[in-house]
């Protein structure tokens, strides 16, 4: 198909780790990305493994979070509320998307966002790309083949960065997150889970735009803080 990716192409979009910077003390960890389409995912092939968040966005043609107004995303909303606690300012709205622009996901900021899958999709339950990516029949089909090389790839960068804190958001994606860390044992806290693994605190949450996140970042800060 002349529209189709090739393998080449492909393999450089599987190989996308996140936004932000390896040795940052901070993981934020999700299932995927929402959005896609074909016109994101071929800007996505001027992607290096690692991004700047706002200079990645910048190439997808999506400016407003980073520029301009700066409207909150409100999955980022989440994770700078936290990020904002933890150093001790005031998680206001101003601050929030000052915080959003300028260090979230930056190459000079303390945080990487990653995904368990590589490629962004409107929703879990959707794939959409069968004329574009013909390299898989299915979501189901994706799911399976790159579902394990890609567990190999994150274990191996966690291993060899340590992170103080991940924290893994979505609730339905647990038990794909534990695949994560082999020989954590994950307690029940309220609506958490925590895991401790030598120096890495591990706590998953629900969506951070889910309801039962309401009022529950300054739980997660004080998980994340304790001890």
């Amino acid at each position: 198909m002349e529209n189709s990716l090739t393998d080449k192409q492909l393999e450089r979009l599987l190989e996308f780790i996140g936004y932000g910077v390896l040795n940052a003390e901070y993981w934020f960890l999700g299932m995927e990305e929402g959005g896609g389409g074909e016109d994101n995912v071929r800007a996505r092939l001027k992607f290096k493994q690692l991004e700047d968040c706002a200079e990645a966005h910048k190439i997808l043609g999506i400016t407003k979070h980073h520029f301009g107004k700066r409207i909150i995303q409100q999955t980022w909303r989440g994770m700078c509320y936290i990020m904002l606690r933890l150093i001790n300012e005031e998680p206001n709205a101003e601050n929030i998307r000052n915080y959003q622009a300028e260090k979230l996901g930056r190459f000079n900021g303390n945080t990487l966002l990653y995904e368990l899958m590589p490629l962004p999709k409107p929703s879990i339950s959707k794939w959409g790309y069968e004329k574009l990516i013909p390299q898989f029949k299915s979501r189901i089909e994706y799911y399976e083949k790159v579902r394990p090389q890609r567990i190999k790839l994150l274990q191996k960068l966690y291993k060899e960065n340590t992170p103080k804190v991940v924290i893994a958001y979505g609730k339905s994606s647990w038990d794909d997150y534990k695949e994560l860390f082999p020989g954590v044992k994950f307690i029940k806290q309220d609506q958490f889970l925590v895991g401790e693994d030598k120096d890495t605190k591990i706590v998953f949450t629900g969506h951070f735009t889910a309801k039962i996140m309401n009022g529950k970042f300054d739980d997660v800060v004080s998980i994340v803080t304790d001890g």
